[in-house]
């Protein structure tokens, strides 16, 4: 499904017990360990979200994925939903709040074409968008590959206000290229 795994960009020595399961004929997860914190994840392609705005995209989150993910979340392990956009080739991630805060069946999380595009430059960037279900404003959060180990050492700690924080905290470091 996609040319490289996500966790091609983790330091090998850190990951423990990579487990690949699929539960339904189209869902596939991973579970792992990543210094010493349990994660389930599910990569999904970013696609156009076919509405008035050309430059929203979207992945959709059914109901039998969000299921596997609550169950694993319960289980310990932190949900994550992870979309891939094939033209910048960055991924962008959502608060997992949004999995399991809405009583809708089927979830579209959403970012901007133009956002993905810009993180293959800047390394990092976030959207920031009102919720119609949650009724709240959220956040996605794109990022290079590379940095994916560096989002998964904060994801823990942040919440919806911080990630602008920790971008731009990023952002001074200098990460580009």
């Amino acid at each position: 499904m996609f040319a490289i795994s996500i966790l091609d960009f983790l330091d090998k020595k850190d990951i423990k017990s990579v487990i690949e399961s699929n539960r339904w004929s189209r869902i596939t997860t991973k579970k792992f360990i990543y210094r010493n914190r349990k994660y389930s994840i599910c990569v999904k392609n970013i696609r156009f979200a076919f509405r008035t705005n050309p430059d929203e995209f979207r992945i959709q989150v059914g109901e039998n994925l969000r299921n596997i993910l609550k169950e694993d979340h319960q289980n310990g392990f932190w949900a994550l939903i992870i979309g891939y956009h094939e033209k910048s080739n960055t991924f962008v991630s959502w608060d997992n709040k949004l999995l399991f805060n809405s009583k809708a069946k089927n979830r579209s999380l959403y970012t901007r074409d133009s956002i993905c595009k810009r993180t293959a430059e800047t390394g990092f960037e976030h959207y920031k968008y009102r919720d119609n279900s949650l009724k709240e404003d959220t956040v996605s959060i794109n990022f290079k590959g590379k940095y994916f180990k560096l989002y998964l050492n904060q994801i823990k700690n942040l919440n919806i206000h911080q990630y602008k924080n920790f971008i731009n905290f990023y952002r001074n470091l200098d990460i580009r290229n």
